[in-house]
């Protein structure tokens, strides 16, 4: 769904849950990507939507394993999503656009 200013809303489960929101649209600040835990009212996942290729889904990929895994290590949720980013865009054939 499209809303104001070229915002994107998305909902899915995670890990069986409430439903959760994927919103791109424009962030302040210098995060590319801000989850907000299930321990919120509303659990939701941010991402700046200027983002694209390889480099939009590593973010999103580094947001979502937040949202599964919230007490993973910082440095493993890093990785992990670059790992993750790396195979599906080479597997799929996604230009990596950064």
């Amino acid at each position: 769904m499209v809303g104001r200013m070229g915002t994107q809303d998305h909902h899915f489960r995670l890990n069986g849950d409430e439903p959760w929101l994927i919103r791109f649209t424009e962030l302040k600040g210098q995060a590319y990507g801000i989850t907000y835990t299930r321990k919120s009212k509303r659990p939701r996942i941010v991402i700046h939507d200027a983002l694209r290729g390889r480099h939009r889904l590593t973010i999103l990929l580094h947001e979502l394993l937040h949202a599964i895994f919230p007490q993973a290590d910082e440095s493993v949720i890093e990785q992990a999503g670059k790992d993750l980013s790396k195979v599906i865009t080479t597997l799929y054939h996604i230009t990596p656009k950064e």
